[in-house]
């Protein structure tokens, strides 16, 4: 297989399309009732430095169900790290490694968690990292949608949310893998692309994907799937632990989904949301047989069940992680693809 084998899962550039079967197979047998292979108990550190619900307690609950245990390694309102008269990252991070088998961080800033991996032997998993990139959702996301409908490469697939949340980098990085049939951006049309999805775009074209930009969510309602969060995901995930966020985001009215869209439509798309949602997906659609959202919640078991016991059992990642060559990924500030510009919505 080429590219870099690494041990550590902190980018979907890591993850290359042996790796996507294998972790799928293993989580589809889990989700089906196959129980994984007991091995030895091993300790897993949770290093969170911002909020979490779902990735938190998603990965205590699959290390659990494999038999292992988990320790909060992050830094207690008490704690002395990062204070002048207390300890550095550094010695944090290495002390840890001599406690813990494999760690799962969530970091503030984009390059803490290569940092982290750099500083120890064991294995690292990207919990978000900042406006980088959230690995293990993206292979949620893509999960739920192949239980639910299967192969992605028949499927139109449409996201609508900030470009540079980091669900929607991995998201997009992982259908590389599996090129879906169709492809849809909603976006306001002031919103600029960075080389990256730029890229990524490019490289869905070359596959046979059909791309296309809207801006209006109605006209993503005729696709297979709808990925939505709001608009303004990088500014949302930037607080760290403790803080409050006192600006309440309201979510254009055209990139609101509500319960009344998708029925005057007629619509089947199953909707994703990786969740925290804010007020671009109305309550009034949790219960239509599109919202798939909390099956995601579900459906992340297995699959963080499954990153985890390949990981502990010391199966490496094959993709080209763009890590070790390109430290502050992504790029957010650059001029918008010209083959991607914005388009007039149909509905």
């Amino acid at each position: 297989m080429a590219g870099l084998s690494v041990k550590d899962l902190l980018s979907a550039d890591d993850i290359d399309d042996a790796d996507l079967a294998d972790v799928l197979s293993r989580a589809a047998a889990i989700a089906d009732g196959a129980t994984p292979p007991r091995t030895p108990a091993k300790m897993i550190g949770l290093f969170f430095e911002q909020e979490s619900t779902r990735t938190r307690i998603g990965f205590d609950v699959a290390a659990s169900r494999l038999g292992h245990h988990v320790v909060d390694v992050s830094a207690s309102p008490g704690s002395r790290l990062g204070k002048a008269q207390g300890e550095d990252l550094e010695d944090h991070i290495r002390t840890i490694a001599e406690y813990c088998d494999l760690l799962v961080a969530r970091t503030e800033h984009v390059v803490t968690v290569e940092e982290i991996a750099r500083l120890t032997h064991i294995p690292v998993v990207n919990g978000g990292n900042g406006i980088g990139e959230h690995p293990t959702q993206a292979l949620v996301d893509l999960f739920t949608i192949q239980r639910r409908l299967g192969d992605i490469r028949q499927l139109s697939v449409a996201l609508s949310c900030d470009p540079t949340a980091r669900h929607a980098l991995s998201f997009m990085k992982l259908l590389k893998l599996r090129p879906p049939r169709r492809f849809t951006l909603c976006l306001a049309p002031e919103t600029l692309l960075s080389n990256v999805v730029a890229a990524i775009i490019d490289d869905l074209r070359q596959h046979g994907t059909e791309v296309d930009r809207v801006d209006d969510i109605e006209a993503t309602l005729d696709h297979d799937v709808l990925s939505i969060q709001t608009q303004k995901a990088s500014s949302i995930i930037s607080g760290r632990i403790g803080e409050m966020d006192s600006v309440q985001h309201v979510e254009d009215e055209k990139f609101t989904l509500t319960a009344d869209k998708i029925l005057r439509t007629h619509s089947k798309t199953m909707i994703l949301n990786p969740l925290p949602r804010h007020s671009e997906t109305d309550k009034s659609c949790d219960s239509l047989p599109n919202a798939a959202y909390f099956e995601q919640v579900r459906f992340s078991i297995p699959i963080r069940m499954a990153v985890l016991s390949r990981m502990l059992s010391g199966r490496r990642w094959a993709g080209r992680s763009r890590l070790h060559s390109q430290p502050g990924w992504p790029e957010t500030s650059s001029p918008i693809s010209s083959s991607l510009l914005p388009s007039v919505s149909s509905n």
